[in-house]
């Protein structure tokens, strides 16, 4: 029970750091432009290596995990994601800049994989829902990241020290707590003679998951850019005014995060899935139809409670779907969601150029839509043998005894 404590707390602290360090260094992005003196164009270019970078590294990231385990990988990018926060610091010029944001998202993609399969091997071992918490934790890390950049920035702080020296306490953090991390696991004897082995492709179904994950994200990415701008084109609110219809979401996400794995474990994953997809396509079809400021703002909050649960549950399904191959199942999954958070936004903006803005927040509506109707996906994955994890060799006594993963069950079902 100690062990599997300090595992959750592990986890916990991984995210916290993660979203720590990224909205730190968003939190410079203006300070470093004005600096370098870059133009739209230029900033937009750096700002493409980063998710160049997390999406190549994700590919490493997850036959890494399964050649090493997620430990491993999450010891090594829970460290480095802290650290590449120095580069941008002190970048004197745009290729240096682009050089150090291709180093920051590389290890921001090594530590989003690693984490999201460390978390599956802990929630796996609680035999009970916690994943939503951990993405929780995230949002929460985000926040005081961007509080904490904003406060050093009011306070003129340079950044060539403040950084470094967040750069330091969290790549310490990060250190300090990586004994609580689970060992490395493998499939039983068992479950190799019943085709859990690893077959050297991919399930279908890994794809699938993704696709939905791909849709879930497009919400996101679509709320963060597009969601102040729709609320000043509709009701010709001031920028302030217009801040609060992301914050609306950002917030439903956070408190559906933390009160997700609560739902998950009354009315299991396929109900929250597909009843979260169908609230955000509810409130999203209120965005783009009421041209109310209370109603739209609304519309956010019910976008942002729908989609908060999807990725989390996506995560959890992919990475109990093979235990040989969690770890490039998870890649998938986090590459197509990831790319679906990258591509929303300029594909609503080129909709948005051909018609209106709120016509091409359709696209978002609709790919909500398709995430309601793939609840049957995430039922499907609670057919799949549960899998059992065992220490890998003695060198690891105080490995966590097997638990069985809680199934993702339909409400009523006993």
């Amino acid at each position: 029970m100690e062990r599997r404590t300090a595992a959750r707390a592990a986890v916990f602290g991984y995210f916290g750091i993660n979203g720590t360090a990224l909205a730190l260094w968003v939190a410079h992005v203006p300070d470093i432009k004005q600096d370098l003196d870059l133009t739209p164009l230029q900033l937009g270019a750096a700002l493409l290596v980063v998710a160049g970078g997390a999406l190549a590294a994700m590919q490493v990231a997850g036959r890494l995990i399964d050649r090493v385990g997620s430990a491993a990988v999450t010891r090594a990018g829970g460290v480095l994601l802290p650290l590449t926060l120095v580069g941008p610091a002190y970048a004197p010029s745009l290729p240096w800049l682009i050089l150090a944001l291709a180093l920051l998202g590389a290890a921001n993609g090594l530590m989003d994989v690693s984490m999201n399969g460390q978390a599956v091997e802990v929630e796996r071992h609680c035999a009970r829902p916690v994943m939503s918490a951990f993405h929780a934790v995230f949002s929460v890390g985000g926040a005081a990241g961007a509080g904490l950049g904003a406060l050093l920035l009011s306070l003129h702080v340079p950044r060539d020290i403040s950084l470094p020296v967040a750069a330091a306490t969290l790549a310490s953090a990060a250190w300090a707590i990586n004994s609580g991390l689970l060992p490395k696991t493998t499939a039983t004897d068992d479950e190799h003679e019943s085709g859990q082995r690893a077959t050297g492709r991919l399930p279908l179904l890994a794809t699938l998951l993704g696709c939905v994950a791909f849709s879930s994200m497009v919400v996101e990415g679509a709320a963060s850019d597009w969601a102040g701008v729709h609320l000043q084109d509709t009701v010709d609110a001031d920028a302030g005014v217009a801040a609060l219809a992301y914050a609306a979401f950002a917030a439903a996400m956070t408190t559906g995060r933390a009160l997700g794995d609560r739902v998950v474990a009354r009315f299991g994953s396929a109900a929250v899935v597909r009843w979260g997809g169908t609230t955000a396509c509810a409130g999203l079809a209120l965005v783009v139809w009421s041209g109310h400021l209370a109603t739209i703002l609304t519309g956010w909050l019910l976008a942002g409670a729908g989609v908060s649960t999807v990725v989390p549950q996506i995560f959890t399904a992919v990475g109990n779907l093979s235990t040989d191959q969690s770890g490039a199942a998870l890649a998938r999954a986090a590459t197509l969601g990831y790319f679906g958070f990258l591509a929303g936004p300029p594909l609503v903006g080129w909709l948005a150029d051909k018609t209106d803005l709120s016509t091409a927040l359709l696209i978002p509506l609709l790919l909500a839509a398709t995430v309601a109707l793939s609840s049957p996906l995430i039922r499907r994955t609670a057919t799949v043998t549960p899998v059992r994890a065992q220490p890998v060799a003695a060198a690891h006594p105080d490995a966590l005894p097997p638990a069985e993963h809680h199934r993702n069950k339909p409400p009523g079902e006993k």
